[in-house]
């Protein structure tokens, strides 16, 4: 199988993968048993089960599931979405973004809708894109993982774990960067002389 076709079928279940888990509220859950007012929380959205927030004077209790900036969590914004938090938003974000437009690119490289003496600048350029992705990716991963068992943020995190969108970002991660490894091996591929 041709190196290009392997970079691309990583970089293509890479992106499958983030998207699944940008999207999906499954990245800190909490276990069923622990009847915690916490129930799950993804990168864009928060459920509680009658939660009632310690600063809310009004004494308003939080039930089902919303989107982390929606009028019903108003009195909650600086609680749920502490710095960390958003720097998680923002570093997921722009990974999913520079990696669909590498794909993009790639692709048009790989179809051969570009000019051929491109195609290897196009492959070393994905390279070094996957790369930063992944670093930032790992970064995000990292930081959530450390910070969830943050008792100022979620309550009772000792009750709460890592969920399947936050191991599917790891698998994005994981594909990222070996198909940033071919698409290296690639571009020096295409560079060599055919005899």
């Amino acid at each position: 199988m041709e190196q290009g076709t392997v970079a691309m079928f990583c970089l293509c279940f890479a992106i499958f993968c983030m998207v699944i888990a940008f999207a999906s509220p499954y990245w800190v859950e909490s276990f069923d048993k622990a009847h915690n007012p916490f129930v799950k929380c993804g990168l864009w959205e928060f459920c509680f089960n009658d939660y009632t927030f310690w600063k809310d004077y009004n004494g308003k209790r939080f039930l089902g599931c919303w989107y982390v900036f929606s009028e019903q969590y108003r009195s909650l914004w600086e609680w749920i979405s502490p710095p960390w938090f958003i720097v998680c938003q923002v570093l997921i974000s722009v990974s999913l973004l520079f990696m669909s437009v590498t794909c993009l690119i790639a692709t048009l490289a790989y179809w051969r809708c570009l000019s051929m003496n491109l195609k290897s600048m196009v492959y070393k350029g994905a390279a070094i894109i996957c790369s930063v992705c992944t670093i930032c990716t790992l970064v995000a991963l990292i930081v959530m993982g450390a910070k969830k068992e943050d008792r100022g943020w979620m309550p009772r995190p000792d009750q709460n774990y890592l969920s399947w969108s936050y191991g599917l970002a790891c698998i994005s991660a994981f594909f990222n960067l070996f198909g940033a490894v071919v698409f290296l091996k690639a571009s020096s591929a295409d560079t060599k002389p055919s005899y």
